[in-house]
């Protein structure tokens, strides 16, 4: 097989993912020591840097999805491709430009924690609406995204079997019912609350990356690999 130009893409997305898929500072330093000795100034460093690595985690998964697809084309234009196959792989781009443009747009860091002075904490809440919506609706999009790639792959005899992505149930929270509780409770759930917007990423990470070196992996391997030949997804 010749090499897929693509495939050095998708590399280079799944790698970003050592500057963009960090933990922040411990919760418990941050809560109890850092926002006390600054006086509340590390409240805003955090509330910024929660929104910016939602959105480079936007864009990095963004970019990614994109390379994929478009290895996958490269790789059916290597090996003979039926028209279905093409149609699927398009109508996958299409999804991914929609998904991004209607559930995941950025949520822009800077300018919300602006609009959260102007507006005195008012705009808190639906910058922060939407970050709890964002890390539950991307799982939606990946598990998706997996599905009908596999159904590509699959027709291409890159993997023998369908790569699988499974959401975190725990992650699916409402805001509407922190909000609640934080209300009923005195501020007490707010820490609750806090701490979930703090570490609710984390649980995230290794699911994501896992899914991605399965599916760099079927790529390198479809590369290299005889016409035909498959990877054990």
């Amino acid at each position: 097989m010749e090499p897929i130009p693509a495939v050095q893409r998708v590399d280079r997305y799944v790698h970003e993912r050592r500057m963009t898929d960090q933990k922040l500072v411990s919760w418990a330093v941050y809560m109890f020591l850092l926002s006390w000795i600054t006086l509340g100034i590390y409240v805003i460093v955090v509330f910024y840097r929660r929104l910016n690595r939602t959105d480079l985690f936007r864009e990095r998964r963004r970019h990614y999805y994109e390379a994929v697809i478009e290895a996958t084309r490269q790789y059916a234009e290597q090996v003979g491709h039926d028209a279905e196959t093409m149609e699927q792989l398009s109508d996958l781009r299409r999804y991914v430009k929609d998904r991004f443009e209607d559930e995941h747009r950025l949520i822009n860091p800077g300018l919300s924690v602006f609009l959260t002075f102007i507006t005195l904490g008012v705009y808190w809440f639906i910058a922060t609406y939407r970050e709890m919506r964002f890390w539950w609706e991307i799982q939606l999009t990946e598990e998706d995204f997996n599905y009908k790639l596999s159904e590509s792959w699959l027709r291409l005899g890159v993997v023998q079997y369908p790569v699988a992505f499974e959401p975190i149930p725990q992650l699916r929270r409402g805001f509407g019912l922190h909000f609640l509780l934080t209300v009923v409770t005195l501020g007490i759930y707010g820490f609750v609350w806090d701490y979930q917007l703090h570490t609710d990423p984390e649980k995230l990470y290794p699911e994501v990356h896992s899914t991605e070196d399965m599916v760099l992996f079927a790529l390198r391997h479809a590369e290299t690999a005889p016409r035909g030949g498959r990877a054990a997804a």
